[in-house]
This record gives structure tokens, sequence and C-alpha cells, in this order.
């Protein structure tokens, strides 16, 4: 497990297509207190697959060579779960795939939706 949208199988990197995690040294806040919501992202993404065959459908390639893909564990997209449980938000900039999961999180205020965060695209950035 690299990050919440990053994983390496083989010494391949497998970058979670569609999708973008919080970086896991970033930090959000969530009932007005600092919530490592990076590295709880990272740790969901872990549980998720643990125990499971995580089958991967290679998509593209990104600038850094890491292959983009749509994955799956226990018959269940792992992309869509991540977005779905607020671990992750859709990366709108490649793909409107998980945009209905992202509505869901939102709506029920899951996990990045329970408090305030700065998109990780826009604190990748800001670094």
């Amino acid at each position: 497990m690299i990050d919440g949208d990053t994983i390496e199988i083989d010494r391949q990197r497998i970058r979670l297509h569609g999708i973008d995690a919080p970086e896991s040294d970033q930090v959000c806040e969530r009932d007005g207190r600092p919530w490592h919501c990076g590295a709880e992202a990272s740790a969901a993404l872990r549980a998720r697959i643990r125990g499971h065959i995580l089958t991967c459908r290679e998509l593209d390639r990104d600038r850094f060579g890491r292959a983009l893909a749509r994955c799956r564990a226990g018959g269940q997209s792992v992309n869509a779960w991540m977005v779905r449980e607020g671990y992750a938000v859709a990366y709108l900039r490649y793909s409107w795939a998980y945009l209905p999961e992202q509505i869901e999180a939102w709506w029920h205020g899951r996990g990045l939706w329970a408090g305030r965060f700065e998109h990780p695209e826009d604190f990748r950035h800001r670094r």
C-alpha cells in the first residue's frame, strides 16, 4: 500500500483510476479537530482489500509510468468503494465514473465529507 489511491504489486505501482485520495501526510478537520485523513484513507484501502483476491484492469498509464486501473476485491469495485465511503474524491479531471458515489458520500457525510478538507490535488500543488 502506497497511499489511499496507489498500490504496489510485484514492484509495479498501480494508481486507482478516476479517484483521488488524500496524501499520506495530509491532515483534514473533523469535529473541529485535526484528523489524519491521508493515513486513514491508506488504512481503509488496506483493510478493504485484505483477505481478498485483488484484480485490476489497466486502462492507461500516467506520466509517472504507473498503471491506471479499475480494481476489484471481493467482487466489488475498490475505486467506487473508496469514493462512496468518503476516503477519496472522484477525480473529475480524468473521469466522471465515480461522481454518483461522491454525491452519496457527501449526502451522508461520510469520511472526508464529515468535516473540512483540502482536495488532494490542491494539497499537492500547494506543497
